[in-house]
C-alpha cells in the first residue's frame, strides 16, 4: 500500500490544482445523485398537498448536475492525459535503459494508464461510495425505526464478510492474469504452436476459475441483498407507518446501499491490483 501511496503522491504533485479542481466536480456530481432519492420523495408528498417547492428544487438540482458533468467531462481529459502521457514517456525510458523485455514493456504500459488513471477512476468510485453509503444509511437512521435500519447495516456487514475469502482468490488470479499478460508477446513471437497451445490452455483454465469465483460471490451478495430488500419492503408496507414519498426514499436508499456494497467488493480488488501494477512498473522488479 505504502509504494501506491508514493506513486499517487508523485502523479498528484504534477498538476495538483486541476487534480483538485477535477475532484470538486466529481464530488458535487455525486452529490446531486445522492441527493436525488431524498429530494424526489419529498416531491412526491408535496404533490399530494398541491405543493411545487420541491419540484422547483429537484429541476434547479438536475440543471446544476448537468453543468457539473458536463464541465467535468470537458476537464478531466485534459487533466489527465498529460499525466498519463509523462508517466508513459518516463516508463519507457526507464525500460530501454534496464533492457526490459518488449513483451514486458507492451504490458507495462498498459498498467501505466491503470495507474494514472487512479483519481479519475478508483478514487472516484471511492468518494461515490462513501458519499452514497453515508447519505443511505444517513437516511435511514433518521427516517426508519431500529428493526430495518439494523437489518440493513447487518447485512451490509455480512455480505463484505461473507464474499471475503472470494476476493482474496480474485485478487491471486488478477495476478495471474497479469503474469500471462506480460509473457503473451513472447509466446506469440516464439512461433511455436505446442508453446502457444499450452499458453492458451493455461489461459482458458484461469478464466474458468475466475468466472468460477465471481459467480460464487455474486451468488452470495445477490441472495442477501435480494432478501434485504424484499424485507424491507414488506417492513415499510406492513409494520412502518410512511407516506408514499418515504417509501420511494428508503427503497431507493436501500438498493443504492446494495449497489455500493457490490462496489466496495470490487474496489477493493481494483486497489489491489494497482499496488501490483505500481510493483512491477518498479525498475527494481523488472527483468
Amino acid at each position: 500500500m505504502r509504494v501506491l501511496a508514493v506513486e499517487l503522491r508523485q502523479m498528484f504533485q504534477k498538476n495538483p490544482k486541476g487534480i483538485l479542481a477535477v475532484l470538486v466536480l466529481d464530488i458535487l456530481e455525486i452529490a446531486f445523485l445522492s441527493s436525488n432519492p431524498l429530494v424526489i420523495g419529498l416531491c412526491i408528498d408535496s404533490f399530494f398537498e398541491q405543493d411545487y417547492l420541491w419540484l422547483c428544487v429537484l429541476i434547479i438540482l438536475q440543471v446544476a448536475f448537468i453543468l457539473v458533468r458536463v464541465t467535468n467531462k470537458v476537464l478531466d481529459t485534459r487533466v489527465y492525459e498529460k499525466i498519463i502521457e509523462d508517466k508513459s514517456n518516463t516508463y519507457y525510458e526507464k525500460a530501454l535503459r534496464t533492457n526490459t523485455s518488449n513483451s514486458k514493456i507492451t504490458s507495462r504500459l498498459d498498467l501505466v494508464i491503470q495507474v494514472s488513471s487512479f483519481f479519475d477512476g478508483c478514487l472516484v468510485q471511492l468518494i461515490d461510495i462513501a458519499v452514497g453509503t453515508l447519505f443511505s444509511l444517513g437516511y435511514l437512521f433518521c427516517m426508519t425505526e431500529w428493526p430495518l435500519f439494523l437489518t440493513v447495516l447487518l447485512t451490509s456487514i455480512l455480505v463484505l464478510v461473507c464474499t471475503q475469502r472470494f476476493r482474496r482468490q480474485i485478487i491471486r488470479n488478477n495476478k495471474q492474469f497479469q503474469d500471462m499478460d506480460e509473457e503473451k508477446a513472447d509466446v506469440i513471437s516464439s512461433r511455436k504452436k505446442v508453446r502457444y497451445r499450452m499458453f492458451a490452455k493455461r489461459n482458458r483454465n484461469l478464466q474458468v476459475l475466475h468466472s468460477d469465483l465471481e459467480a460464487k460471490s455474486y451468488l452470495i451478495i445477490d441472495v442477501m441483498q435480494a432478501g434485504l430488500l424484499i424485507f424491507a419492503i414488506m417492513y415499510l408496507f406492513y409494520v412502518g407507518s410512511y407516506s408514499s414519498g418515504q417509501v420511494f426514499s428508503i427503497v431507493t436508499y436501500v438498493i443504492m446501499l446494495n449497489e455500493n456494497i457490490c462496489a466496495f467488493n470490487e474496489i477493493i480488488i481494483e486497489i489491489a491490483g494497482l499496488i501490483d501494477s505500481v510493483i512491477r512498473l518498479n525498475p527494481e522488479t523488472d527483468g
